[in-house]
């Protein structure tokens, strides 16, 4: 399974496409980094969660196979947002944001140790037929609270994604609301 999902993720993308999606903000209040190269899906879940605090959102220019161009591309529009970031939040912004994202780590560990753990939240997981080792689940804090905004799902035996539901988890509380 690791091998299909490793050679789905290594395909190519357009090498120009990515500097008209970068130039074209959908929001400009984002700074936006271009990624190439295999994906880190953990981290990437990581940075999502975080993204709203910082601002920064990522776009893949490509997967494993890069042409010295399209790293060339990235690298110049790089360099510019970094730049931009920097002068927004200081020299040490790098360390900032790893502290951030390591935090983001830990705070996934609390968010799937309150969910397992609740009984109501284990009903509707039978409801949508995902076993409680297959969920997966995007996270999003709501402005500043310990209320963090999941939405749960998981993939059938032919790889289609199974929504599942969204769930409000209060890491404050260790409740949630479904």
């Amino acid at each position: 399974m690791s091998l299909i999902i490793a050679l789905v993720s290594c395909k190519v993308k357009n090498t120009n496409a990515f500097l008209k999606e970068n130039t074209t903000a959908q929001d400009s209040s984002y700074y936006t980094i271009v990624s190439y190269g295999f994906p880190n899906s953990e981290r990437l879940a990581l940075m999502e969660m975080i993204s709203e605090k910082w601002k920064i959102k990522y776009i893949e220019a490509a997967g494993c196979e890069v042409t010295e161009e399209l790293i060339d591309n990235a690298d110049v529009e790089n360099k510019k947002t970094y730049a931009a970031i920097e002068k927004k939040y200081g020299k040490d912004w790098r360390e900032k944001y790893e502290k951030d994202l390591e935090d983001a780590a830990m705070k996934q560990a609390d968010i799937m140790d309150i969910l397992i753990t609740n009984k109501t939240f284990r009903v509707q997981l039978k409801k949508c037929n995902i076993e409680i080792d297959g969920i997966y689940k995007d996270v999003k804090q709501l402005k500043g609270s310990a209320i963090y905004e999941t939405t749960i799902y998981g993939y059938d035996e032919e790889n289609k994604r199974i929504n599942c539901c969204t769930v409000w988890v209060d890491t404050k509380e260790r409740t949630i609301k479904i």
